[in-house]
């Protein structure tokens, strides 16, 4: 399997360990049959995933996650998962968990996005929770409410 992950952090951001989110890329793409692929994920502040929210989908505020599906033909993944350090750090204390298995949370959550779940319907919203938890425990991680 060839999937090929860039991380890039911000200078605004706290530097984090990105090893279990690399894994739980491949994990992801494995599981869904994915071989080959490019996946770009960008640890952001607030601010910058505000505009980013702003510019794309029209929401003036800050988010925990956004992806893009990229992905243009059926043997080769691509994808962008921006997701708010800022954002995993204040809800890891809400959701009593560390802060680094809340930025997990949404790198997987973004990933799944990235290969076809949604979260829109009840029936989607169960399906993605249930997705989370699994790569979650695979990945030794706290669990989501």
């Amino acid at each position: 399997m060839s999937i090929d992950i860039q991380v890039h952090h911000s200078e605004m951001v706290r530097k984090c360990n990105t090893r279990r989110m690399k894994q739980a890329i491949l994990a992801i793409a494995n599981d869904y049959g994915w071989e080959k692929g490019e996946i770009s994920i960008a640890l952001l502040s607030d601010l910058e995933i505000r505009e980013i929210n702003r510019q794309h989908l029209s929401h003036d505020y800050p988010t925990d996650v956004i992806s893009f599906d990229l992905t243009e033909g059926e043997d080769h993944l691509e994808g962008e998962i921006l997701t708010s350090v800022e954002t995993a750090d204040r809800e890891a204390v809400e959701q009593r968990c560390s802060p680094d298995d809340e930025l997990l949370l949404y790198i997987i959550h973004g990933m799944l996005h990235i290969i076809g779940l949604g979260d829109k319907s009840t029936a989607e919203i169960r399906a993605m929770r249930a997705a989370e938890l699994h790569y979650m425990q695979r990945l030794g991680a706290g669990g989501t409410e």
